[in-house]
């Protein structure tokens, strides 16, 4: 018996291994939120000293953040920690959330995960001094799109009047339109004279003959 079940459990085993094979892998689900390079396509730098109290400010200004979002700073022999409040102002904090205290070139990227406010800035206590510091407010969520259902509704255009078809004529002044309509009274009549009339010329034409 175990020689003759054999093909059939390698059957099934073959049978369920294409199974497997053919299934269509599921796709990974879509990133949340938006993503943003702090300080546009320069990077996160120490910025102008003309304008070292609004230049990140000007920058966040535009967005809206929301939660699920990420912000990216990307630098050269710098460095960037998520710092407190009191750190945002009074630039005294050189150790947080972030890349260190150690200038690198590099990249770092924090999700917001929470609303509020947040606070990040160089760790380099006169980089942020200087300016190079961040402050945003994050929102709870996106609002939802609005529905359509949500739309004013729209005036109901008045019926407009029938028109006349194609098979009739307009009506001169003064008078009823002219009918193409043919009663049998008119026909019959009209029939029998197209039949009388050949006949009677056939009777005069076999006289003469």
């Amino acid at each position: 018996m175990a020689a003759k079940a054999s093909p059939v459990i390698r059957l099934s085993a073959l049978l369920v291994a294409f199974l497997v094979l053919c299934r269509p892998a599921s796709s990974a689900p879509p990133p949340l939120g938006k993503r943003y390079r702090v300080g546009g396509p320069e990077g996160w730098r120490v910025p102008p000293p003309v304008d070292k109290e609004m230049f990140y400010v000007k920058w966040a200004s535009p967005i809206t953040f929301f939660v699920e979002d990420s912000i990216e700073f990307v630098y050269k022999n710098d460095t960037v920690i998520k710092v407190s409040k009191a750190g945002y102002y009074h630039c005294n904090e050189t150790a947080g959330v972030g890349s260190g205290p150690v200038p690198k070139d590099g990249s770092t990227l924090f999700l917001l995960d929470a609303p509020g406010f947040a606070y990040f800035a160089s760790a380099d206590v006169a980089h942020c001094n200087d300016g190079q510091r961040l402050m945003i407010n994050v929102l709870a969520a996106e609002p939802p799109a609005p529905s359509s259902r949500l739309a004013p509704a729209q005036t109901p255009m008045a019926p407009s009047p029938p028109q006349p078809s194609s098979s009739s004529f307009s009506p001169g002044p003064g008078g009823p339109s002219p009918s193409m309509e043919y009663s049998s009274a008119t026909f019959v009549p009209a029939l029998a004279r197209a039949v009388v009339v050949p006949a009677a010329a056939l009777v005069l034409a076999a006289g003469f003959i």
